[in-house]
């Protein structure tokens, strides 16, 4: 418990820092890889939607004005400084808010969210088990999370995940497609479907 305490604490302050330019022109190819995710939930007006490692929000921001305010939508971020920055750009939208929480104990009720979305942050979670045990309790039945993450199912992606986590102390592990089906069923999800966004980065859809 210490271990993942200490490893939430690296994270939030390593997020902390990346705040500040995390919406420069340069990372616009994330939030292309974000839209290219969320077109796999279907969303419908009336959702309630959940962004896990929201940064600074522009996934929420997205659904909320594309579904015209017409439902929740919800960022959760480990860095209070990605979360205040998501509610500032989020000030002239209805039904949005923004928690600083970690993945792994979130503050949400039984069965509060039809569709979860999380993008390059699973990575990160020193247990991916408690995280998505908590996605399925949250999750109404039925309910669906899409997962888009660095996926490790050749060689070069394990060597490069090795190394990564040898220089980064915030890096857990990329996982493959084959490790993330196991996951879910353990956590009761069923797998739904996996597939490349753009190299090596996969989507990996459940349901509850």
């Amino acid at each position: 418990m210490e271990e993942e305490r200490g490893h939430a604490a690296l994270n939030a302050h390593k997020w902390n820092r990346r705040a500040e330019t995390y919406d420069e022109r340069r990372f616009s190819y994330m939030r292309w890889m974000q839209r290219k995710a969320l077109s796999v939930l279907n969303l419908n007006k009336g959702v309630s939607f959940l962004d896990l490692g929201c940064g600074t929000g522009y996934a929420v921001r997205l659904v909320a004005k594309t579904l015209q305010g017409d439902g929740s939508f919800v960022g959760v971020d480990i860095s209070p400084r990605m979360v205040e920055i998501a509610k500032s750009n989020a000030t002239s939208l209805k039904s949005t808010y923004f928690i600083v929480s970690n993945a792994e104990e979130l503050p949400f009720d039984d069965e509060a969210f039809e569709a979860i979305l999380c993008t390059n942050s699973f990575h990160h979670y020193p247990s991916p088990s408690k995280a998505l045990s908590e996605v399925y309790r949250i999750l109404k039945p039925s309910g669906k999370i899409c997962i888009m993450d660095v996926t490790a199912d050749n060689m070069l992606i394990r060597l490069i995940d090795t190394r990564v986590r040898s220089k980064e102390a915030e890096h857990v592990k990329f996982y493959s497609t084959a490790e993330y089906r196991a996951m879910f069923e353990r956590a009761g999800l069923k797998h739904v479907s996996s597939h490349t966004v753009w190299p090596p980065e996969k989507v990996h859809v459940a349901r509850k």
